[in-house]
């Protein structure tokens, strides 16, 4: 069966309609977000990688880079958190999390969409990079069992290549293969209890995105070892 393709490009590549379609997407989320409790309820939540790893520690390195940003309005609180090969070139790994009061999972709109989201953060994170994916090879992978949090992860694909501007990967060559797979999935919010103690961070949805860039099979599995081990 053949795998559906997914488009490079979204919000990034469409001129003046991205504009309309962001604007729209606040609006969704801000509206939506403001009936319930606003922006002041939602919290940072950072996703890291445990110890428990087979790979980490010992043949990947990190946390780098740790990031804390907000998108429409605070509604959407998102920290970053690099991890990379401990051979300097082989690969890299950025886990995101973002927080909101909304299910991003349930926003399948043309306007906004987890896949849009995911295709966004990729682009973000490829041209920190300086690697340049190719257009027409992303693909929508079969989704993956995420075994510490009993979810199911979509997974995404593409196929990139190290530009000039490229500092992690530079050692490979300008020119060299990158493979670039994305994994992305939804923590259900909890309900809210407070006679056990819950309190509001319960309420949050929690969005998962595990950005690997690897120059072979063995560094994207030993990425997809550790995301295994991911924790909140």
């Amino acid at each position: 069966m053949e795998e559906p393709e997914l488009r490079v490009g979204g919000w990034e590549k469409q001129g003046g309609r991205k504009w309309v379609k962001r604007l729209f997407s606040l609006t969704v989320v801000v509206f939506l977000g403001t009936i319930l409790l606003g922006p002041n309820a939602v919290d940072y939540r950072p996703a890291y990688v445990s110890s428990d790893s087979l790979y980490f520690p010992t043949t990947w390195n990190g946390p780098f880079d740790i990031q804390y940003s907000k998108e429409f309005n605070g509604h959407l609180k998102i920290s970053s958190i690099s991890y990379e090969a401990s051979d300097s070139k082989s690969g890299k790994m950025a886990v995101i999390s973002i927080s909101s009061l909304i299910d991003l999972s349930n926003l399948n709109t043309k306007a906004i969409s987890t896949q849009s989201i995911v295709v966004e953060k990729v682009e973000s994170k490829a041209m920190l990079e300086g690697v340049n994916l190719k257009s027409g090879t992303g693909k929508i992978l079969n989704t993956e069992f995420i075994e510490n949090h009993g979810v199911y992860a979509n997974v995404y694909q593409w196929d990139a290549n190290v530009t000039d501007s490229a500092n992690f990967f530079l050692g490979n060559g300008i020119g060299s293969e990158i493979l670039v797979k994305a994994y992305s999935w939804t923590i259900e919010k909890q309900s809210l209890n407070f006679n056990n103690g819950s309190d509001l961070s319960q309420l949050q949805s929690q969005t998962i995105i595990c950005i690997v860039f690897g120059i072979d099979n063995n560094a994207i599995e030993q990425a997809t070892e550790m995301i295994g081990n991911i924790k909140i």
